[in-house]
């Protein structure tokens, strides 16, 4: 997703030479991709230069010889932000095979993997494909709050009302029994997406949206912004 312009250097690692202080290369060393490293990736995108990172992202990710991920750098989480990249710059089949290969990794990221691939199945012209995964991660309980998250708003973005409306409804139902554990701004934004969604779909108000307005103007009162 973000790309670094170093793609030849990427091959390479300096070394100091034995016969004095002039650096040369060894040649085949995998680099070392550091958290750090990671952060700087993200922290670069959305900046024209999507294809790119992507691309940088992907090889991090899948390119065993010529680099290796530090210990706290999940090779998941790379690859969704992988897709997540290809997706910005209209690739939507390359961002589902990397959300599939995250999956299939199995290692931590901040959302299932499978959410990424509904959205990108859904961009791709897969609609049923997509809604039919949703309802199959939905039967499965999902364990992170940002799924919820990601599907309520995704499908808020594309006008799938009531589609939204039930993750928002869902994540909120998740916290409040305790089994999802997430931030109180990510149970506001879900109560203020349910609230969107539902005066879309003309549905009369009820408790939750009654909090929703309260939260949005408690945030307007204080000069905050309001959480998405």
């Amino acid at each position: 997703m973000h790309a670094d312009g170093r793609t030849h250097e990427s091959m390479i690692r300096p070394r100091t030479c034995v016969a004095g202080a002039s650096l040369s290369y060894a040649v085949g060393v995998a680099r070392l991709i550091t958290q750090n490293d990671f952060d700087n990736a993200r922290d670069r995108a959305h900046n024209g230069e999507d294809i790119a990172i992507a691309e940088t992202l992907r090889s991090w990710a899948t390119d065993a010889a010529s680099f290796t991920l530090a210990d706290d750098v999940s090779r998941a989480a790379v690859l969704v932000e992988a897709g997540e990249n290809f997706g910005y710059a209209g690739d939507h089949a390359e961002a589902l095979r990397m959300y599939e290969a995250a999956r299939d990794d199995g290692g931590a990221a901040y959302v299932d993997p499978r959410a990424l691939m509904v959205q990108a199945l859904y961009q791709g012209g897969h609609t049923d494909a997509a809604l039919e995964l949703a309802d199959a991660l939905r039967k499965g309980a999902p364990q992170l709050v940002n799924t919820f998250l990601v599907l309520g708003g995704f499908f808020e973005l594309v006008d799938e009302f009531r589609q939204a409306q039930r993750w928002y409804s869902m994540g909120i139902r998740a916290m409040d029994s305790g089994n999802v554990p997430g931030a109180e701004s990510q149970y506001e934004s879900m109560l203020i997406g349910r609230a969107r969604v539902r005066s879309e779909l003309g549905m009369p108000r009820d408790a939750l949206d009654d909090a929703a307005v309260a939260i949005v103007d408690t945030y307007g009162a204080q000069g905050r912004n309001v959480p998405e």
